[in-house]
């Protein structure tokens, strides 16, 4: 009675059949599409196995960092940094790399660096320089400025941003971008504290 009254309906309604046959074709062509694909990222992910990149700031030096009564800040930055690349099968392009230094949130040193590529397992020097005047936004910033100036040491966030392409054999595919944060606490100028110590970074995409 059922095939009986689907035969009648196409007999009257022929489009109707072969929209629903279409359909339920393209819905099992996307499914098949999804399961394919996602067994093919399975099996490039158990195959190359790919790690986060390291960074660690090895040293930093702070030569100037003053703060003039109308919240002008003068400094001088110098960073050494090493970025590795874990990755036993994979290289990896950096694009568009910036690094930034930040004090109580508030950018105030910019410094643009070379696009660079790194073989599997790779290591990378890199040393941004940040230098000139930026003017600090809000009381709490200068009052917190001053205060770690007078405890002789001072927190400063180096930034460091890129867009990442991703290299497997021969093919070259665009990847996300990096964001690594490394969070310094340097001598002030001029002050008796410890020296500054090697800081492991934080890394995401």
């Amino acid at each position: 009675m059922g095939s009986a009254s689907r035969a009648v309906s196409c007999l009257c309604c022929p489009c109707k059949c072969l929209a629903c046959g279409l359909f339920s074709c393209l819905c099992s062509i996307l499914i098949s599409l999804i399961v394919t694909v996602g067994v093919l990222a399975l099996i490039l992910y158990l195959i190359f196995r790919p790690h986060m990149i390291a960074a660690t700031v090895d040293s930093a030096s702070l030569t100037q960092f003053s703060l003039a009564p109308n919240s002008l800040l003068s400094y001088n930055l110098n960073v050494t940094m090493t970025v590795r690349n874990p990755n036993k099968r994979v290289g990896l392009y950096y694009d568009n790399v910036e690094s930034l230094a930040l004090f109580e949130g508030q950018r105030f040193g910019y410094a643009p660096l070379d696009s660079f590529y790194q073989s599997t397992e790779a290591t990378t020097k890199l040393t941004p320089g940040f230098s000139g005047q930026q003017l600090i936004q809000g009381d709490v910033a200068a009052a917190d400025l001053r205060s770690q100036q007078t405890d002789g040491k001072f927190n400063i966030d180096v930034n460091l941003n890129a867009k990442l392409r991703v290299k497997v054999w021969a093919f070259k595919v665009s990847g996300p971008k990096a964001k690594v944060s490394c969070p310094l606490s340097l001598p002030a100028p001029g002050s008796n504290s410890a020296q500054f110590q090697p800081t492991d970074c934080k890394v995401w995409f």
